[in-house]
């Protein structure tokens, strides 16, 4: 366990242990489940959305990938409320389930030349029900974790929730390593890609049973409450929602640029081959998870804004060079390159648990947790792949083409990075 590296903030308590581990499950499931699509994107596109280059099949389907990301506001709303309502567990019982099944479905399928544009409405249909369940997944699980959490530790045992997902962005990726090396390229095409979408549905089932058998937060039970009202959360919190916003900018443009896009990058525009692009996104993902626990550890120590600031500029930073290393094409500067954004990505991920969950208060904490950050998703993060293929396209022959991927995640890092002079440092901050 990584807390052999921490031992000042190992936890004995049984039923804390039981929170984490199930929130870890559930969220380690749901972003295997979402991001395998991503994984997987060229061969979808190929496979739903066949088109005569690789841009137009792209484009299309990155933008089904963005439809997921429309529904995710909505699904904040929906378990964010339902967390402040009803209690953070329920919400998140019903949002693994949200998940699963439609990822199983998506590996069943019949493809375009078998039932037409059907292929591409269900497939589109699917990506919408992933998106409402990820919108109360992901910051349900956050807010779970940190309201159990012992008040010194908030940063180091909240960012273990963005830990969980990045390992489930690692496993979606060795999944498709492993399959792909013990199948031919046709046999991967034809029918292998399916293998881990279906997978998904028994690892749903160990989620929801250890999460039903989990306690309220203290922070629900003490202020739950019946009084809501849209006028009021938003006169009273409005700032809050967009300091949020602010933060995850770079979080949004970052993850699935860093974590999704690039992999597809390196395949279709610098003519990596498929196992090599994926083996090095998979050692650098091992890398991102490994130093989300480092930023949050940090961030208990020293506080919150400086670890933010110092990895937001470290990102400002390394952006540019990093694709310009990209399109070089040379493996060894790929693949350090790769690494390098990968690491100071995960150290500011991993204080955003504590911080985030630290600006509201617990009895619109879950609705105002979850609509900032799935609305920033949408806005930033379900288009920076889309927009990427964009931006490459629209510069043409141009030296800087190539580039243009790193000039936007250079814009989200310094767009949080400005954010951390706004908020007031949190870390010594009472929360219930």
């Amino acid at each position: 366990m990584l807390t052999f590296f921490f031992p000042k903030v190992r936890n004995t308590d049984k039923h804390f242990r039981k929170v984490l581990i199930s929130s870890m499950i559930g969220n380690t499931l749901e972003w295997y489940d979402f991001m395998l699509y991503g994984y997987c994107a060229a061969i979808i596109g190929a496979l739903f959305f066949p088109a005569n280059d690789a841009f137009s099949s792209m484009l299309a389907t990155y933008g089904v990938f963005f439809v997921g990301f429309v529904m995710r506001p909505l699904g904040g709303i929906l378990f964010g409320y339902l967390g402040d309502r009803i209690g953070r567990k329920g919400a998140l019982v019903w949002s693994i389930y949200c998940m699963a099944i439609p990822t199983a479905l998506i590996g069943m399928l019949p493809t375009y030349e078998q039932i037409g544009w059907f292929a591409p409405l269900f497939l589109t249909c699917l990506r919408l029900f992933q998106g409402l369940s990820m919108g109360g997944e992901f910051t349900g699980s956050i807010v779970f974790v940190v309201e159990h959490a012992d008040p010194q530790h908030r940063g180091f045992w909240g960012s273990w929730t963005t830990f969980s997902a990045a390992i489930g962005v690692l496993i979606g990726s060795c999944m498709c390593v492993a399959v792909g090396t013990l199948l031919s390229e046709s046999e991967f095409l034809r029918w292998g890609w399916r293998v881990p979408f279906i997978l998904s549905i028994t690892g749903s089932i160990v989620g929801a049973f250890v999460r039903n058998r989990l306690q309220e937060t203290e922070a629900f039970s003490r202020n739950s409450s019946d009084n809501f009202s849209w006028k009021k959360f938003f006169a009273r919190h409005g700032k809050s929602l967009l300091q949020l916003v602010c933060l995850d900018v770079v979080v949004a443009i970052g993850f699935f640029t860093i974590c999704l896009f690039i992999v597809n990058y390196l395949q279709n525009f610098v003519g990596v081959g498929h196992y090599q692009a994926t083996c090095i996104s998979t050692i650098a993902t091992l890398g991102f998870a490994l130093s989300i626990p480092i930023g949050g550890y940090c961030s208990d120590r020293v506080g919150r804004k400086p670890v933010l600031r110092f990895a937001s500029l470290l990102l400002l930073c390394a952006a540019i060079p990093a694709f310009i290393a990209f399109s070089t094409g040379n493996i060894y500067q790929i693949f350090f390159a790769q690494l390098a954004l990968n690491v100071a990505f995960g150290v500011y991920y991993g204080v955003i648990p504590a911080v985030i969950v630290e600006l509201f208060p617990p009895s619109i904490r879950c609705l105002g947790v979850s609509l900032a950050h799935n609305v920033t998703m949408m806005v930033f993060g379900g288009t920076a792949p889309t927009l990427a293929v964009f931006f490459i396209k629209e510069a043409g022959e141009k030296s800087f083409a190539l580039v243009t991927p790193g000039i936007y995640l250079a814009f989200g890092a310094l767009v949080s990075f400005f954010a951390t002079f706004w908020i007031k440092e949190s870390y010594q901050k009472s929360i219930s």
